[in-house]
């Protein structure tokens, strides 16, 4: 069996909010192996968003253990998280999150440039990862001269740029029309083809068609990890 890239051991959450002690994350445990496409389900307020922020090493755990690619990163300090996130991790957003003065070509390098390559490099990266999806003629266009679907296909050039071992996804198509919606998640099935792995948080049922594996969450539990309709490793390791 391959090893896991993320192990979460007993993840707990909590916010002071006044006098109030809110327990968002209450426990919880599974680990994501190599090649999954892991959607994580729940209604609002059951903890997506802020399970999302720790596995994104956007925000630490009260307490428990996150091992990312053999790391123990719940107790880095800021600097140290920040390392750990763009080397690990690609993030697409609802929102595409890109920086709106920077051109297609320079929005899909950001990742690499904090992580200190050079500039021949990244060109080359990023013309190739722009092509690859369907963008190779845009480079030196603007988020604003870019439809919705897009920028979603720069935000997850921009997501691969640093070969991550993971990537994450929140509610990645919840802005697009139907149609560059069934684009989108049609990029990530050949992504998951090539062997990438995702986690995509989302409301979504209809998603449950496209993931190997849903991890259904509830009042800050984990309710149920039950495999997806599409066949993958998750059914294998999950069995093991």
């Amino acid at each position: 069996m391959s090893e896991p890239i993320i192990s979460l051991r007993d993840i707990r959450k909590s916010y002071q909010m006044g006098d109030v002690l809110s327990q968002v994350l209450q426990g919880i445990s599974f680990d994501i192996y190599p090649g999954e496409y892991v959607c994580i389900m729940g209604p609002s307020g059951c903890g997506k968003s802020t399970l999302l922020n720790v596995l994104g090493c956007l925000d630490q755990p009260t307490s428990g253990d996150y091992f990312l690619g053999g790391e123990n990163v719940a107790t880095l300090n800021d600097d140290d998280l920040s390392a750990a996130r763009n080397r690990n991790l690609g993030f697409i957003f609802q929102s595409y999150n890109l920086i709106q003065q920077l051109t297609v070509l320079e929005n899909i390098s950001v990742p690499m440039y904090y992580g200190g390559a050079d500039d021949g490099h990244m060109r080359e990266v990023a013309e190739r990862l722009a092509n690859q999806v369907g963008l190779g003629h845009r480079l030196f266009h603007k988020p604003t001269e870019l439809s919705g679907g897009q920028q979603q296909r720069v935000a997850i050039a921009r997501a691969l740029s640093n070969s991550p071992l993971m990537i994450l996804a929140d509610e990645a198509t919840g802005n697009l029309d139907s149609k560059s919606g069934k684009e989108i998640l049609d990029l990530f099935d050949d992504l998951n083809a090539q062997g990438k792995t995702l986690v995509f948080v989302t409301h979504d049922e209809r998603m449950v068609e496209r993931c190997t594996r849903i991890i259904r969450l509830r009042d800050g539990v984990v309710e149920r990890d039950e495999p997806g309709a599409k066949p993958g490793p998750a059914r294998y390791q999950m069995a093991a």
